[in-house]
């Protein structure tokens, strides 16, 4: 289901290509059958910290395997803390992250103050 359907808001607002910064950030996209099921970026918060973003999947355990590799890259590159937001609503998602060994901690950046939003970390 599309962000916007869950959210009412597709995102697309709060994203710039330009932010993308290839040293500190990374990018996966999971293929079933040379097509992309699950796509998935992590960005530089602050040192040690990333923040992970425009996670999406439509295909069972495709976002598992996401979050994993997602972690494993964050890692790779000197991250030992990761941060990330999604809107109340989407439960689907807060479920995923608190399954996945998230814990929901005090809003960061952006977020403080925002009531849709809750914010994990990990």
């Amino acid at each position: 289901m599309k962000l916007k359907n869950i959210t009412g808001d597709s995102g697309q607002n709060s994203f710039s290509v330009d932010d993308f910064d290839p040293d500190k950030d990374g990018c996966i996209v999971v293929y079933v059958n040379k097509i992309a099921v699950a796509c998935g970026v992590f960005r530089y918060y602050e040192p040690n910290t990333c923040e992970f973003k425009r996670m999406y999947s439509n295909c069972a355990g495709a976002g598992g395997l996401l979050l994993s590799q997602l972690e494993v890259e964050a890692f790779n590159r000197g991250y030992t803390k990761v941060l990330l937001s999604t809107r109340r609503v989407n439960t689907q998602a807060v479920r995923f992250y608190l399954r996945n060994s998230f814990n929901e901690i005090e809003p960061f950046g952006r977020y403080v103050g925002i009531e849709k939003s809750i914010c994990f970390g990990k």
